[in-house]
């Protein structure tokens, strides 16, 4: 049975209906409602079932689950949520879902299983070890978890185990301000860099270990690229004089380009992170065009970026070598026709970028070569700017001035659903990691 996409109340049940089944334990649901706010589509219906002592592992993977925006989920009470007994499928079906996890305690850790409800049968099972106080770092291991479930249940790419650096103006001010990471639901918010200087423009390395920023002292922005597993530092050659930053590595992680506003003018430069060396301008024009914010294809072979060599801020492409440089994103030279900042999903057939839009700005998105003109994406606030693709090319996170102060929200764009990401102080700038395996800090 599948619950189409609306809200959704299931009635009372009598303790009678359940009576027997481990997984409620004869306990009386008055009502149990799925927190269904999709309305397009039809979404599988998901319970999360508990022994004792994972309530907080449960409500994380719910959570998980949830914001996959793949299901339905029937958020429980723990008194109703926990399993005091063998899970029954069969008790589950007039609940109308489709697939039920069991979480319960094993030797080697939490040993899961995927129930399919209308069939009885286990699909997937196996043993994890997760941290059920689920705080801190023991938060990461659930959330692959989660990706894992969403894997099992519908093939796609999960982007629980996922983590979002910004930039962060520390109480609403300027005056001490820092690079933060935190989680994709929201939790365990972390400062990356240390007090002192302004930092701007974050970046994940490929490797989901290090990333890049720029960090200004004495009217230079200097690049910089920190482990995040040791803190240690190391400055991009050559980036010493001007403003370097909006840096971007590549696919495999051995280039980085970026932007650089210097004397001679805004130009575009990439650099072997690999050797340290050899950094060298792609762009040529900037004495009388600004170029900035570059953006790598996923296949490592193009390059987008924003260039007012036109006149107006549009998106351009060029290859990586920055031969073949010509206008990427179309525009009807209008009020709609400035554009910035451009962002490459990671499945390679989408551009996202902030357009200006009815005296604001809006999250637009494009798709590669099909000549359709660009969707707009946001309409709520003035100024929704600066995307970053989950590893999904679904989600979207970007910077929103709509609570009257910036903040980072996520955007579902296949339903239009969105959520703000709570953080300290301002937020802008984000950037989205890729999967965090278990190797990753």
């Amino acid at each position: 049975m599948m619950i189409q996409g609306r809200q959704w109340t299931i009635g009372i049940l009598t303790c009678g209906l359940l009576l027997g089944a481990g997984s409620l334990h004869g306990q009386d649901i008055e009502r149990i409602r799925l927190g269904i706010n999709y309305t397009a589509g039809v979404r599988p219906g998901v319970i999360v079932m508990a022994g004792a002592g994972l309530d907080s592992v449960r409500r994380v993977i719910e959570r998980d689950l949830g914001f996959s925006d793949r299901f339905e989920i029937a958020f429980l009470p723990d008194t109703l949520g926990r399993l005091v007994g063998p899970l029954l499928p069969a008790s589950l079906r007039p609940l109308g879902v489709v697939w039920a996890v069991e979480l319960r305690r094993s030797p080697g850790g939490v040993e899961l299983k995927l129930h399919d409800v209308a069939s009885g049968q286990i699909r997937q099972q196996g043993v994890r070890p997760l941290d059920a106080a689920a705080v801190g770092e023991g938060r990461l291991a659930i959330h692959r978890v989660s990706d894992e479930i969403v894997g099992w249940i519908s093939g796609a790419t999960g982007i629980a185990a996922t983590r979002i650096l910004f930039k962060s103006d520390e109480a609403g001010t300027r005056k001490d301000n820092g690079i933060w990471r935190i989680d994709s639901d929201g939790e365990n918010p972390v400062r990356i860099t240390r007090t002192g200087g302004l930092v701007i423009s974050p970046a994940w390395h490929p490797d989901g270990i290090r990333i890049a920023f720029t960090e200004i002292r004495d009217y230079v922005g200097a690049l910089i690229i920190q482990s995040l597993a040791t803190g240690t530092r190391v400055t991009v050659p050559t980036t010493l004089s001007g403003t370097n930053n909006g840096a971007s590595f590549s696919p495999d992680g051995s280039k980085i380009v970026f932007g650089r506003v210097a004397e001679e003018g805004s130009d575009l430069y990439e650099a072997d992170v690999s050797r340290m060396c050899c950094a060298h301008r792609l762009t040529t024009n900037g004495r009388y065009a600004v170029n900035l914010t570059p953006s790598y294809s996923p296949d490592g072979r193009r390059i987008a970026f924003m260039s007012t060599r036109a006149g107006t801020p549009q998106i351009y492409a060029m290859d990586a070598d920055g031969t073949d440089q010509s206008v990427l994103v179309p525009f009807d030279g209008g009020e709609t026709g400035a554009s910035y900042a451009p962002d490459w999903s990671p499945d390679g057939t989408t551009i996202a970028f902030g357009r200006d839009a009815a005296g604001g700005r809006q999250l637009f998105t494009w798709q590669v070569g099909t000549g359709q003109p660009p969707r707009q994406q946001t309409s709520s606030g003035r100024q929704n700017e600066d995307p970053s693709w989950a590893p999904d090319s679904r989600h979207l996170v970007f910077r929103s001035n709509r609570t009257g102060r910036d903040q980072l929200w996520i955007i579902d764009l296949e339903s239009g659903a969105s959520r703000q990401l709570p953080t300290p102080g301002g937020a802008r700038l984000p950037s989205w990691s890729p999967i965090l395996r278990a190797t990753n800090p």
